[in-house]
């Protein structure tokens, strides 16, 4: 962060953390270069990179008065995102609590509705006699099943096939 600064500062960066460029004194000294992932659609991703030739340190001057604004600089920065991301965190509160204010009063977490309830317990008094009678019946057809097999397995055979002569 320092050495970005440092460098836009004195002419060589222009832009912002995380989308810096080279600026006519820069390319003097440095060259940026795009690199991608190798994936198109969603997936695409590319980036730039900057490099500096070795020689720009004879260049920029670093001398401990700059670094020393260049740290009260970046300092002064994050306090003021700081400040700002709480001024937007207090701003979104502000308007969910006026949003969830205006909403109708909804039943409480603790308040049972009757009706609600009543129709639930109908609802499960019909499941529980449906299943009932599934079972009878499935208890009836195997019942009636073994009576006609018990019943066909006692009647003699009326076969008139040459046995039956």
């Amino acid at each position: 962060m320092e050495v970005n600064r440092l460098l836009k500062d004195q002419g060589f960066l222009y832009g912002e953390p995380g989308a810096y460029g080279l600026t006519s004194k820069g390319e003097e000294f440095g060259i940026q270069r795009s690199h991608d992932n190798g994936y198109g659609g969603y997936a695409a991703r590319s980036w730039e990179t900057t490099h500096f030739d070795p020689s720009i340190t004879d260049v920029i001057d670093a001398s401990p008065e700059k670094l020393a604004k260049v740290r009260s600089d970046i300092s002064a920065d994050k306090q003021a995102q700081r400040a700002a991301r709480k001024v937007a965190q207090a701003e979104g509160d502000a308007n969910f609590h006026a949003f969830e204010a205006k909403k109708p009063a909804a039943a409480t977490p603790g308040e049972i509705d009757p009706q609600k309830a009543l129709l639930l317990a109908a609802g499960a008094l019909a499941v529980g006699l449906t299943a009932k009678g599934v079972q009878k019946c499935v208890g009836w057809y195997k019942r009636h099943r073994a009576e006609k097999a018990e019943q066909a397995e006692s009647e003699p055979s009326d076969s008139t096939g040459p046995e039956g002569n």
